[in-house]
């Protein structure tokens, strides 16, 4: 059986990481699922196989201490080299627990090239999308996925998300909410990554024949949301045709 391969995407505070989670228990009892990226673990019938969790949780550490330096060089850089490491952990999951799907939140080529402009600005700016996708997926030596979920989010729920997230992770606040917001976490650097998702996913697509749905989540629920990638995960994976870029 082939492997298929999903990413959902979008913008800081579109609601992924919850979404996948729920999509992943909800598909897990149809056919084995690979959830690489951050906390990567294999999941069939409801018995969960964490994969690596000590290098997961390096990871993790390592993230929220040069999070926390502000120095974006520094934060660039531990970014390559997560992505670098899931050019290794992708092929290894599939060897160790041969799954039908594998699914994560973000596209280690897609976001690598979008991100890039907020890390290295000086180099990253002055090339083309097509330079930067090359690049990217030679780094990271993966495919593309064969079909992204695009979450699209209106930038209030997105910022209201990332301030409830930062509530949740420093209940106790010295500093205010502002000084937890990443680089991009900020309502002009939102809006300027839904751009560059859209215009990277049709350069993408030029270059590989994968599926959009693009899905407006400010007209569902994130339950809601999870049920549509659940339903249209299901249908993909049995081969039923939908268009290449479907919005919904």
């Amino acid at each position: 059986m082939k492997i298929q391969r999903i990413s959902v995407i979008g913008i800081d505070g579109s609601g992924k990481s919850t979404t996948i989670m729920r999509t992943i228990y909800s598909l897990n009892h149809q056919i084995p699922i690979c959830k690489t990226g951050r906390g990567p673990f294999f999941i069939w019938n409801g018995d969960i196989s964490p994969c690596l969790p000590r290098i997961a949780d390096a990871f993790e550490g390592l993230f929220k201490r040069i999070d926390a330096t502000k120095k974006r060089q520094w934060i660039g850089l531990t970014r390559l080299l997560f992505v670098s490491f899931q050019g290794w952990l992708e092929p290894y999951m599939v060897k160790k627990y041969s799954p039908g799907l594998i699914m994560t939140t973000r596209c280690m080529i897609i976001d690598s090239a979008i991100y890039s402009d907020f890390y290295y600005p000086w180099i990253s700016k002055r090339m083309e999308i097509g330079g930067k996708l090359r690049i990217a997926r030679q780094y990271s030596r993966l495919p593309f996925r064969d079909l992204y979920f695009f979450l699209d989010t209106p930038i209030r729920t997105a910022m209201e998300r990332i301030y409830k997230r930062i509530s949740d992770d420093h209940p106790a606040i010295t500093y205010g909410r502002d000084y937890w917001l990443h680089l991009h976490e900020h309502e002009d650097a939102l809006r300027e990554l839904d751009q560059k998702f859209r215009e990277t996913l049709r350069v993408a697509q030029r270059k590989s024949a994968f599926k959009i749905v693009e899905i407006n989540t400010a007209g569902y629920n994130e339950e809601q949301v999870s049920q549509l990638i659940s339903d249209y995960s299901v249908d993909f994976s049995k081969g039923n045709p939908f268009e290449a870029w479907v919005m919904v």
